[in-house]
């Protein structure tokens, strides 16, 4: 047989194969998350759908499997059978890496997409290489779910201070979503790791008995800038200043600011405000506090950036006098403030910001009818009923008041407020009438009202963890489940020592769908009776 008729017989031999193959494709399984999100198991490979379009991003192996325990997976035909044998333990690794049979696996992937669903995208369920695109994706179709959480999973992640996450989200852009205000109050609570090869090659050039071009020190700010918005600018200078020497201070805020300056979206006063020093200040009017210039002001002028001032007293701050109707947005951050008295002199004021100051007492806030954004983060403050009259308020940052038990009842008189955030309070109170924002802005996760024995008794009857390892912070599971408890326990006056007693001795469950057994409840009987005959 001749070479010809050879490479004809294998020609014809593989159309044959691909004709079977296009009449028995491998079999197709769909699974729908909701009604924008859907997995389909394809000749073999889980591929993820967003509103029916395939989202193109390298899917990684979301389940722990041991190689010892494949057998025990091997069954999965459902995703509620998936739910009770996978768990999130093995975040990042790759697709197949044990040999898992693809329908299993399809599983386990629909568990994992259907568990970060129903805890609201919590990110970090699962690898953020997956969770940030995909959540971005869903925001883009218009999935409002994804719309509420997407800037607030950004800040949690970030402020979780592990250097690979932050990392990841500086270098694929994600903080450029965040505001200034929403940045600094992340900035203010980690380790600004990410500056560190900057500072260093700063003041290697700086330092260097060699001149340095301006242009060298722009290319170093820029290669930073880069990953943020400009009208981050003002806020990560700041906090390079206060890293280098303080004589290069002056030099550094004008390249920067003759670089910028006819940007649209840089802050050009604010910049000029923080870096105040450096300016010749001839031609705008001036905001003085002891004597001391500590601002500008231009003409129609409706924000006033005053952070970092060293105020103590906001009614000895001068050169407002003209323009206080005038005045929207107040800046106050990070100065030593602890009274609010001279506040009501700004009656049209919109947004307020007094994060990281000493304030206990909000009297005087209550003049301002037309506030409907309040910061007042990392204060001191236990009492809140001076808000109730702020009828416009939209939205209030309460985060790092560790006074702070639990959300007032209160606030559901006030008409538009959507937003209250409470992170690192020790909000260990839960109330239902409250419920609608102890839920929302991720505040769940912060919750405080649990013992140890609680968090070891969940995790040992539930394969999920109770809170994150990276950051601490509660899974929405872990808090639905142990305020239930809570209430189950402060009802039947039990304690987790009576339930482990119990499991111990019986080796039953004491508790079965949130309800005491009957075996339980007899137990408890008897042993109350116990106690009755001992005392007589």
């Amino acid at each position: 047989m001749n070479q010809v008729n050879i490479n004809l017989m294998i020609f014809l031999f593989l159309i044959i194969l691909l004709m079977i193959v296009i009449r028995n494709p491998a079999p197709k399984k769909e699974y729908k998350v909701n009604e924008f999100l859907s997995l389909k198991l394809e000749n073999g490979i889980t591929n993820i759908y967003v509103k029916n379009r395939q989202f193109r991003q390298c899917m990684y192996l979301l389940l722990n499997i041991p190689t010892d325990k494949i057998r025990d997976y091997e069954e999965i035909d459902s995703i509620d059978k998936a739910a009770e044998n996978l768990d999130r333990s093995m975040e990042g690794n790759r697709s197949g890496q044990y040999g898992i049979d693809p329908e299993v696996e399809f599983w386990g992937h629909c568990s994992n997409i259907t568990a970060w669903a129903e805890n609201g995208y919590d990110t970090r369920i699962l690898h953020r290489n997956l969770a940030f695109p995909l959540l971005k994706r869903l925001v883009e179709v218009g999935d409002p779910q994804a719309r509420k959480v997407f800037k607030e999973e950004i800040a949690l992640r970030l402020s979780s201070n592990h250097p690979t996450v932050i990392n990841y989200l500086i270098q694929e852009n994600y903080l450029r979503h965040l505001s200034s205000q929403e940045l600094e109050s992340i900035f203010d609570e980690i380790n600004l790791s990410f500056l560190d090869n900057l500072v260093r090659n700063l003041n290697h050039a700086l330092e260097s008995p060699q001149p340095i071009s301006d242009n060298h020190i722009l290319y170093l700010f820029q290669n930073l800038f880069r990953s943020f918005n400009q009208k981050h600018i003002p806020l990560i200078f700041s906090k390079i200043k206060k890293r280098i020497t303080h004589q290069h201070h002056k030099k550094m805020a004008l390249l920067i600011y003759e670089k910028y300056k006819n940007k649209s979206s840089f802050p050009e006063i604010k910049f000029i405000n923080d870096n105040i020093e450096a300016f010749d200040l001839d031609e705008f009017s001036l905001v003085e506090y002891d004597s001391k210039i500590i601002g500008i002001l231009e003409e129609e002028n409706t924000q006033i950036f005053l952070n970092d001032k060293n105020v103590e007293f906001i009614y000895n701050i001068e050169g407002f006098e003209a323009i206080y109707e005038s005045i929207e947005e107040l800046n106050l951050n990070n100065n030593i403030i602890e009274t609010l008295e001279g506040i009501e002199k700004f009656p049209n004021l919109k947004i307020l910001n007094l994060d990281n100051n000493v304030i206990s007492d909000l009297s005087n806030l209550e003049n301002l009818s037309k506030l409907e954004d309040l910061s007042i983060r990392n204060n001191r403050i236990t009492n809140l009923e001076i808000l109730d009259g702020l009828e416009s308020l939209k939205r209030i940052n309460l985060s790092g008041n560790k006074l702070l038990k639990e959300i007032p009842e209160s606030f559901n008189h006030l008409p538009h407020l959507k937003s209250v955030k409470v992170w690192n309070c020790d909000i260990r109170i839960y109330n239902e009438n409250t419920k609608e924002f102890f839920w929302n802005d991720q505040n769940y996760r912060y919750f405080t009202g649990f013992t140890e024995e609680a968090l070891q008794y969940y995790e040992k009857t539930h394969k999920a963890n109770a809170r994150s390892r990276e950051d601490g912070g509660l899974y929405k599971d872990f808090t639905r489940w142990v305020i239930k408890m809570n209430t189950l326990i402060r009802e039947n006056k039990i304690s987790y020592g009576d339930i482990k007693k119990f499991e111990e001795l019986t080796e039953s469950n004491a508790i079965w769908s949130g309800k005491l057994t009957r075996k339980f409840e007899k137990w408890l009987f008897n042993k109350s009776q116990m106690k009755i005959t001992e005392f007589f």
